[in-house]
C-alpha cells in the first residue's frame, strides 16, 4: 500500500523570509514512500537516472529532464541510480503580481494555474539550456545561503528567469521547427516520443532510426550523447517504469505485467527488473500494492 507523506512550507522555508528554496538531493536506492506538498516544486535532473511516480503516471527521468508540480500532486522516486537533482521550491506569494503573467505562459499554465488540470509534462533541455538552468539554480542557492543586501529581490528575479526558461524550452520542444542550434535535438525528441508511444510493441533500433530519418549508427550515437543511455537501455528502463505502474495492482500477475510492457519472456523481465530495482517484481508488488 502506498505511503504518502505531506510536506508543509513551514518545513522548507524560513519564517519572515521570501518562500523560495533551492536544494540539491542525491538518490541511489528504491524509495517506498511518496509525498505531496503545499508548495510548488520544479525538479531538474543533473546526473543519473530514476523511475518517477507522478499522480497516476510512472516515467523514466534522465539527465537534462525538468518538470514542475503544483501543491497537492503526489510523486516519488521509485528507483534512483546515482541520481543528483535540484529541487526548486516556492510558495505562490513569492512571485506576487508576476504570478498572473507567468500563469499565461505555455508549459506553466498547467502547473501554476488551478483553472487548468494538473498534467504530467516533462521537458528535455538541450545542452545550452541545461547550462542556463543549472546557472539559475546555483545562483538561487548562493543568494539563499549568503543573504547579502537585496538577496530576496535577487532570488525572486532569478526564479522568474528560471520559469521563463522553462516556458521557452517547452515551446521549443513542442514546436514543429528546429528545436535549437543543436541540429540533432529534434530527432531525439521524436525518438523519445516514438518510444513512449510504442514501448509495449516489438520493434528494433533500426525501426526508430528509420522513423526519424537517420542511420542507425548515427541515431544511437546522438541518443547516448543526449540521454546518457543507449537506446536499448532507455527502452528497457521505460518498460520497467511502466511495469512499476502496473504492479501497484495486487490482482495482476507478473506474466501479465511483462506482456503489457513489451517483455515477451517473463523470466527475462524479472531478471531485468531485479537488476535495475534491486528486488523482484513480486517483492515490489507485495510492498507497494494499492489495497
Amino acid at each position: 500500500m502506498l505511503h504518502i507523506d505531506y510536506l508543509h512550507g513551514s518545513e522548507m522555508f524560513d519564517a519572515d523570509c521570501i518562500p523560495i528554496s533551492v536544494r540539491i538531493a542525491e538518490h541511489n536506492k528504491s524509495q517506498n514512500g511518496y509525498h505531496s506538498h503545499t508548495f510548488y516544486e520544479f525538479v531538474y535532473i543533473d546526473r543519473g537516472f530514476s523511475t518517477h511516480f507522478y499522480n497516476n503516471t510512472t516515467s523514466l527521468l534522465t539527465p537534462g529532464d525538468i518538470f514542475g508540480m503544483r501543491p497537492g500532486d503526489v510523486h516519488g522516486y521509485v528507483y534512483a541510480k546515482n541520481t543528483v537533482l535540484y529541487n526548486c521550491l516556492f510558495n505562490p506569494e513569492a512571485l506576487q503580481i508576476e504570478l498572473e503573467e507567468l500563469k499565461r505562459m505555455p508549459g506553466l499554465m498547467h502547473i501554476l494555474d488551478d483553472e487548468y488540470p494538473s498534467v504530467w509534462q516533462k521537458i528535455r533541455l538541450d545542452p545550452l539550456s541545461q547550462k542556463e538552468a543549472i546557472g539559475y539554480l546555483e545562483r538561487m542557492k548562493y543568494e539563499s545561503e549568503r543573504r547579502d543586501i537585496g538577496w530576496e529581490l535577487k532570488l525572486k528575479g532569478l526564479l522568474i528567469e528560471f520559469l521563463v526558461l522553462f516556458s521557452r524550452c517547452y515551446i521549443q520542444q513542442y514546436s514543429e521547427g528546429d528545436v535549437s542550434e543543436y541540429g540533432y535535438t529534434k530527432y531525439v525528441y521524436k525518438a523519445l516520443e516514438y518510444i513512449e508511444e510504442h514501448y509495449f510493441e516489438k520493434f528494433k533500433i533500426e525501426d526508430i532510426a528509420s522513423y526519424i530519418g537517420l542511420s542507425t549508427d548515427y541515431f544511437s550515437r546522438i541518443f547516448k550523447q543526449f540521454t546518457g543511455l543507449t537506446p536499448i537501455e532507455y527502452i528497457i528502463n521505460v518498460r520497467l517504469a511502466k511495469a512499476v505502474q502496473f504492479l501497484i495492482d495486487p490482482d495482476i500477475s507478473i506474466e501479465e505485467v511483462a506482456l503489457e510492457v513489451g517483455f515477451k519472456d517473463p523470466g527475462y523481465f524479472s531478471r531485468q527488473f531485479k537488476q535495475v530495482l534491486n528486488m523482484s517484481p513480486s517483492q515490489y508488488q507485495r510492498e507497494n500494492s494499492r489495497i
